[in-house]
């Protein structure tokens, strides 16, 4: 099943053709990542989705046709994170803000505290509810953010260039975050102009221009190195290790997880 179906997106950005007949699935329950590189229109495509831009076209987001009059419904089913966090932030403290989203969906206030509670503690922020988010360091900011995008208990979660501001242990934390929801059914999709982000996909769209030039799995997608590299991205760090030791007959297969790599070679 689809969560998000695009058929026959057309859409123009400032008089010139973005998408011109552009498809895409994300399927349930799947973490799909779409690369490109800058002006391939992947932040355009965000923006579309979530309503701020108008296209000719079909999408169904979860199961509900993208229109005006549907927007609000579309959109109790969607979290979304962007790049800079500081540009999200709309009150004075971390509990203002979460409760935010909750308020604009007219949550009763007995369960808003209830609702942020759950959700800070999962994601180990509980104990900074009273500071100013913009007082916090990026991976805090980041953590606020994506608990404003999941107090509602959206089914799709889509990130914008998300990890882009984290530090690589900051974004591992996050990214085992993001593996935990997706077990436990959460629909992720990962817009990103950085291919290591892609390893934690099920699917990955590469765009140019507007276009869809490669999509798949990760074996398949990975496998098109030339075109990776026409675009500007070199294969992800495990991706080259895995081949170099598969060429001295170290391993058998690509492994994509270090823990899994160092207890392979262990034995």
């Amino acid at each position: 099943m689809c969560m998000i179906k695009i058929t026959n997106l057309n859409f123009n950005y400032k008089s010139k053709q973005l998408f011109n007949g552009l498809n895409m699935e994300i399927e349930k329950g799947k973490i799909t990542s779409i690369i490109g590189p800058n002006g391939s229109g992947k932040s355009t495509l965000v923006k579309i989705l979530i309503g701020l831009y108008n296209y000719n076209g079909t999408i169904k987001i979860n199961d509900i046709l993208l229109l005006k009059d549907n927007i609000k419904e579309i959109r109790k089913s969607i979290g979304v994170v962007f790049t800079n966090p500081d540009n999200q932030f709309v009150a004075e403290t971390v509990m203002d803000d979460i409760a935010f989203t909750l308020e604009n969906m007219n949550y009763k206030k007995e369960n808003i505290r209830k609702k942020i509670e759950e959700v800070t503690k999962y994601l180990g922020i509980y104990d900074i509810l009273e500071y100013n988010p913009h007082d916090l360091n990026s991976n805090q900011k980041q953590l606020v953010s994506l608990a404003s995008a999941l107090v509602h208990d959206p089914k799709i979660l889509i990130l914008d260039e998300a990890l882009t501001m984290l530090d690589p242990f900051d974004k591992e934390k996050i990214l085992n975050i993001l593996k935990e929801l997706n077990s436990k059914g959460l629909t992720i999709l990962n817009i990103s102009h950085d291919i290591e982000d892609t390893l934690i996909s099920d699917k990955i769209y590469v765009l140019d221009k507007g276009k869809i030039v490669l999509s798949g799995t990760k074996d398949e997608v990975y496998k098109e190195e030339d075109l990776l590299h026409n675009l500007g991205f070199e294969l992800p760090f495990m991706v080259e290790l895995s081949n170099r030791l598969m060429f001295y007959d170290l391993i058998d297969h690509v492994i994509y997880d270090m823990e899994e790599m160092v207890d392979s070679l262990w034995k």
